[in-house]
């Protein structure tokens, strides 16, 4: 499965976000867990599941690392 990088948007809100291929589709809304409303505005790069995955976590190893 793909995923691809998207940018959402909800009101004056926007945030980027790794969806899977199917749900990733400009001009889509989306419930997303318990918040819904947001609307995907564009759709970028593409990633297998498995690469999307393993970086997933990468901002928390580099928290780690770099936070005093």
């Amino acid at each position: 499965m793909l995923y691809r990088q998207c940018i959402l948007r909800k009101d004056t809100t926007e945030t980027t976000s790794w969806l899977p291929e199917k749900y990733a589709i400009k001009g889509k809304f989306l419930k997303l867990k318990i918040d819904d409303g947001w609307e995907v505005i564009e759709v970028g790069a593409s990633m297998s599941e498995k690469e999307a995955m393993a970086r997933s976590q990468d901002y928390n190893k580099t928290r780690k690392a770099t936070d005093i």
